[in-house]
């Protein structure tokens, strides 16, 4: 909801300063021939140097997509400057985060833990009603499966299975989704296939944080990708680098529209 200010009559738009009345004596002038002092004060330039980024930094922003930290350097929260309505915080039990505030409203995750490692995640709205339920699987600390119940359009809920693969460094080559007209397996339709590929050998400073959901200690990419295919034509991604590696521009173009300007992403740290 937003905040809404009204001025009523009694309120000043402004703070004016009071008047000052004018001095009674006459400004003191330089003797005739003298020119003013003008020389400068002896001050210090003030420096605005901002610390090298290194490969422990912090990715506070990524085009329009934030970032924010806890003291601890835990992720408490991520936004979308353009997309106000979009994000959540992130709220912590011990060393663990147990749930996800999102800023929609009265819309909430909940995690489910084996040691230390989510495997289920529910998400809520209004009066404690289900929309989400997450199942997830793992090859090592990596993710390799997840299940999605939608109740969003049916009381009986709608299956979704992601499956994920990776190459030797551990970068996601491969997401396969597909979707059931119902809520089981035999109703699963074909897989859709996005693919990535041309990684770079640069650390990529990205956590599992998206706009529907966080996952702590898991990683789709070590590295940076050059490009992405949905099956219609290629994203391809160019990066600039800080000195430590760490990347400081991706630059998209498309395969299916050569000549559409270049998008660019920033990243801050």
């Amino acid at each position: 909801m937003g905040l809404s200010v009204v001025l009523t009559s009694c309120e000043k738009e402004y703070d004016l300063p009071m008047p000052v009345p004018p001095s009674t004596n006459p400004p003191k002038q330089p003797p005739v021939g003298t020119p003013p002092n003008t020389t400068p004060p002896n001050t210090t330039p003030p420096t605005n140097t901002l610390p090298p980024v290194t490969a422990n930094s912090l990715l506070k922003g990524m085009g329009t997509r934030t970032f924010t930290w806890d003291t601890q350097g835990r992720l408490s929260g991520i936004g979308y400057t353009d997309l106000t309505y979009q994000g959540y915080t992130i709220v912590y039990e011990g060393n663990k985060p147990v749930r996800l505030n999102y800023v929609s409203g009265n819309n909430w995750l909940e995690y489910t833990y084996e040691g230390d490692k989510v495997v289920a995640a529910t998400r809520y709205y209004g009066e404690g009603l289900v929309n989400y339920r997450y199942t997830f699987e793992y090859e090592g600390d990596k993710l390799v499966k997840q299940t999605t119940m939608s109740y969003a359009t049916s009381n009986t809920g709608r299956l979704g299975v992601t499956e994920y693969s990776y190459d030797t460094n551990g970068n996601l080559t491969t997401s396969a989704v597909s979707w059931s007209t119902s809520d089981r397996e035999e109703d699963l339709s074909a897989p859709t296939y996005i693919r990535w590929g041309g990684y770079d050998s640069n650390p990529n400073p990205l956590p599992f944080a998206y706009s529907d959901f966080y996952l702590p200690g898991v990683k789709l990419f070590v590295n940076n990708p050059g490009y992405r295919d949905a099956g219609q034509g290629k994203e391809y991604y160019s990066y600039s680098y800080h000195a430590s590696g760490m990347p400081q521009l991706r630059v998209t173009t498309l395969e299916a529209y050569p000549n559409a300007q270049p998008f660019r992403e920033q990243f801050t740290y």
